[in-house]
């Protein structure tokens, strides 16, 4: 690189546990989602396909929603489009992106770590999201109160907890006609929120549809794809009967 040419800008990006990696935005567009095709792969299940780019106009970077399901933030606040500033916080799934105009000095970068590059594209494994809450951080869970599941209680210890019949699914349906995903209970800091996913599947907290992310409640009743379940907090009283 010259030294007249000017370093290309990077984002850092946070895992829930804390982990941070950083990648260069070496060229327009930049697509952010879950599938591989994308410059940023984040294996994700908040995350949609194809969930966001970054778009270079007159020299100029633009972060745009590609009309993601759980939509994208930035400084939390969920936009469509919006002209990228140097230390702009962007929330997509359970990742947080930080955006630097310029390069960081090799004193300041991060640790290589766990990202996999793959044809140029920059992955962010599973393995990277973590699996377990730090220690002493109340574990939310929920208790099945009616339809088909496989067990009678889940324990929330993911950042991401997929409601539906796939492999993966932490709490897992079972029915004949159970779709592969029905919505996603997301662990942010001390809260979690409940999400649909790409499937439309409809979301009924304590009786009232949900459109995009809802904060849960000690002794929330969540209804989705024939499932009724009650959400707790393991170390607080028992939540009263919902009226």
């Amino acid at each position: 690189m010259s030294q007249n040419q000017a370093p290309s800008p990077t984002l850092l990006v946070k895992a829930p546990q804390g982990g941070t990696k950083e990648i260069e935005v070496s060229r327009t567009p930049f697509t952010i989602g879950r599938k591989y095709d994308n410059d940023l792969c984040l294996e994700d299940i908040a995350v949609s396909g194809h969930h966001a780019r970054i778009a270079k106009v007159q020299e100029v970077l633009f972060l745009e929603d590609l009309t993601s399901t759980n939509g994208t933030f930035v400084n939390e606040q969920k936009i469509d489009r919006r002209q990228l500033q140097d230390a702009d916080s962007i929330r997509i799934g359970t990742h947080r992106l930080i955006f630097r105009g310029n390069q960081l000095t090799q004193a300041d970068s991060p640790p290589a770590g766990d990202l996999l590059i793959a044809d140029k594209t920059m992955v962010v494994s599973e393995s990277f999201v973590g699996e377990r809450p730090a220690p002493e951080q109340r574990i939310g869970l929920v208790e099945i109160l009616s339809g088909k599941t496989d067990q009678p209680q889940y324990r929330l210890t993911k950042h991401v907890s997929l409601i539906g019949a796939q492999d993966d699914a932490v709490i897992t349906l079972t029915g004949w006609f159970a779709p592969k995903t029905a919505a996603v209970i997301s662990r942010r800091g001390d809260r979690y929120v409940v999400s649909p996913t790409e499937s439309g599947k409809r979301i009924l907290v304590n009786g009232r549809p949900v459109q995009g992310e809802h904060t849960l409640r000690n002794g929330d009743v969540v209804e989705v794809a024939g499932i009724t379940m009650r959400f707790l907090v393991r170390g607080l009283k028992k939540a009263p009967a919902p009226r």
